[in-house]
């Protein structure tokens, strides 16, 4: 089955997309329209892993950190944990990059023989900055433009973006170098394994 089948499918993970969905409306009540906004990107987030059959454990940890990570804005917790509002941009920047390589990649957007490394890891890490970027000036037309009471400063913008771009550039060189001793493995000297064991 091709990663565009079975859409009408339910998956096991699914349960969390129908949670998140309540969480629009709930946000809503909690903390008004911008949260519920961005919940609602959040759901988009996990429609997107769907989408892409992201493994299950991808699949409900990219779920739980970009439904977490709205939750927190809801809650107001950014303004009272120190460090809070980085970690989440980490994570969310790391579950960008794995859904961001596996569509490019399924796509043929990027190249997947392993000399295509450096490519992967530069293109991966870029979109992710630029996802980023989009979101930020989200947050900046939202303060403008809705309520002031969107948090936006020229240090928590640089220090989010850079988080971002950290978050992918780590998760998508581990995913490098898993693939690359997995394939180390798979080319393996049959004769060699056959003495190992």
């Amino acid at each position: 089955m091709s990663w565009l089948e079975g859409q009408d499918r339910w998956l096991a993970t699914d349960w969390l997309r129908v949670a998140i969905a309540v969480s629009v409306p709930a946000a809503y009540l909690v903390a008004g329209g911008p949260a519920a906004a961005a919940m609602l990107l959040a759901l988009g987030g996990t429609m997107a892993l769907r989408f892409a059959r992201m493994s299950v454990p991808a699949d409900v940890v990219g779920q739980a950190v970009l439904g977490g990570s709205a939750w927190f804005a809801a809650i107001g917790a950014y303004q009272v944990v120190p460090g809070l509002d980085l970690a989440a941009h980490l994570a969310s920047g790391a579950v960008l990059a794995l859904l961001t390589r596996t569509i490019l990649l399924r796509t043929g957007l990027l190249p997947a023989e392993p000399g295509g490394r450096a490519a992967r890891v530069l293109h991966v890490t870029t979109a992710v900055a630029m996802l980023g970027l989009l979101w930020e000036l989200g947050e900046w037309a939202g303060h403008a433009l809705i309520t002031p009471d969107i948090g936006v400063g020229y240090e928590d913008t640089l220090t989010d973006l850079v988080a971002d771009a950290i978050g992918a550039l780590i998760t998508v060189l581990a995913v490098e170098a898993g693939e690359r001793r997995e394939r180390g493995r798979a080319t393996a000297d049959p004769a060699g394994e056959l003495r190992e064991r």
